[in-house]
């Protein structure tokens, strides 16, 4: 079907780029090689105590759990979980963001894996730990949108990364969210449930530049289907946002709640 993209307005926005296909380079490769080490200013990244606490009380995250963390950025909650005993690995896209997690983890004196790779082929990337985690997640929509059309290949490469009776959690774009709070220059595709925005972003010295950037989104129901759709039992989902991932119940989803949270289990 085709795309029906309408402004803030609800008025057609025929001009709209056309969306990356499943083969296309991730569109995150260039922002993370512009921003770097400047990551760590973005807004979102500051609630990673509060997300790791509310997690904590859906996972386990004790000494010993191995997880791994796919489009991690600057491995913000994989530093976070070293110091806990956790056995994080943390994969991402940008080297330059994986760089900027290296630098961080050795300003404060932790040790980290972390891992250059493409979530659209985590098997590949994985090699031999493929199914061998207790907990596969993905926060702050960090692998998923890289291109809308391939979330299901990023889900389903973290399902076979987790072993059997292992959790896997991620969170998406959630799409009354979106189309409620279009500003100038979003667009939305109605059809395919798709968020396109002409980001800016801030790099070293203050420096700003554009980015198309295209985000899937997601009904509660449409963003359980990626998890059963590969085999996975859904067994919570809840509206969230960056640094606030406790304020909603089980089941509980706002329609101001900008992203969804959906935890499932590895039959076995």
């Amino acid at each position: 079907m085709r795309p029906s993209w309408r402004d803030h307005t609800d008025r057609p926005a025929p001009d709209t780029p056309p969306v990356p296909g499943p083969d296309a380079p991730a569109f995150y490769g260039p922002i993370g090689a512009f921003q770097g080490v400047e990551y760590a200013r973005n807004a979102f990244v500051r609630g990673t105590e509060e997300e790791l606490a509310a997690l904590s009380d859906l996972v386990p995250l004790r000494a010993g759990t191995r997880l791994l963390d796919v489009g991690c950025g600057d491995a913000r909650h994989v530093r976070a979980l070293a110091t806990r005993g956790v056995q994080a690995t943390g994969v991402d896209v940008s080297p330059a963001l994986i760089a900027a997690g290296h630098d961080a983890a050795r300003a404060e004196h932790v040790e980290v894996a972390l891992l250059v790779g493409d979530a659209r082929a985590l098997p590949a990337v994985l090699g031999t730990q493929l199914g061998t985690f207790d907990v596969v997640w993905s926060l702050c929509q960090g692998a998923l949108g890289t291109s809308p059309v391939s979330d299901p290949a990023v889900v389903a490469g973290m399902a076979a990364a987790v072993r059997p009776g292992g959790l896997v959690v991620f969170t998406v774009f959630h799409a009354l969210f979106a189309a409620r709070h279009l500003v100038p220059g979003d667009v939305f595709d109605p059809v395919h449930l798709v968020h396109h925005q002409r980001s800016e972003v801030r790099g070293p010295d203050h420096a700003r530049r554009h980015f198309e950037v295209w985000t899937a989104s997601y009904t509660v129901r449409e963003a359980a289907a990626l998890a059963t759709g590969t085999g996975l039992e859904v067994t919570e989902v809840r509206g969230v946002e960056p640094g606030a991932y406790a304020r909603r119940a089980s089941g509980e989803v706002a329609l101001d709640d900008p992203e969804l949270l959906v935890v499932a289990r590895r039959p076995g």
